[in-house]
């Protein structure tokens, strides 16, 4: 994995937050079918739900470094796309595919937009069933998932593209 430094601290940080918030505020919708919300029962099932997924959010991020070949791979990554340009001394056969893998989520990042809608409407839908509390805490997870992937996740993927047509066009000028 190599050396983590302090944002990527910060982002498992986040991510175990993340992952600890949404594990809470689904085993409370699953449990407000059968029981009251009540602080009992948030911190005899809340609180191991939240480590549990704190530990899954911290193991995605990971996995997810893991894929990219490691931390410093994966900074170097953004770096690039923050900079706008790939530096001249990196080979062609390396930051095509890390850049490519980049440019793809933006797919992925409208998914989690649309999925975000629906998810939204169907948590107001079934707002006299959980409750005020339940219905703002999953609307907000929803609207921050979509606000991410709109914010973050499509804009980078969109630099990546356009940092991969520019710096292949200069890489394989055409024979005229």
């Amino acid at each position: 994995m190599g050396v983590i430094d302090e944002a990527g601290r910060l982002r498992l940080l986040g991510n175990a937050v993340a992952g600890a918030a949404f594990a809470v505020v689904l085993t409370m919708l699953v449990l407000s079918s059968w029981t009251a919300a009540t602080t009992s029962v948030l911190v005899s099932v809340g609180v191991p739900a939240a480590v549990l997924g704190a530990a899954i959010g911290v193991s995605v991020l990971l996995r997810s470094w893991r894929i990219e070949g490691g931390y410093e791979q994966a900074s170097a990554v953004q770096r690039w796309i923050s900079d706008g340009r790939v530096p001249s001394d990196v080979p062609v056969q390396v930051w095509v595919p890390l850049l490519v893998a980049q440019a793809e989520r933006q797919r992925a990042g409208w998914g989690k937009i649309v999925l975000a809608v629906f998810w939204t409407a169907m948590t107001w839908s079934m707002r006299d069933q959980h409750g005020t509390l339940i219905t703002v805490l999953l609307s907000g997870l929803w609207v921050g998932l979509a606000l991410w992937a709109a914010v973050v996740v499509i804009p980078r993927a969109r630099a990546a593209a356009a940092i991969l047509r520019r710096e292949t066009a200069i890489a394989e000028p055409t024979a005229d």
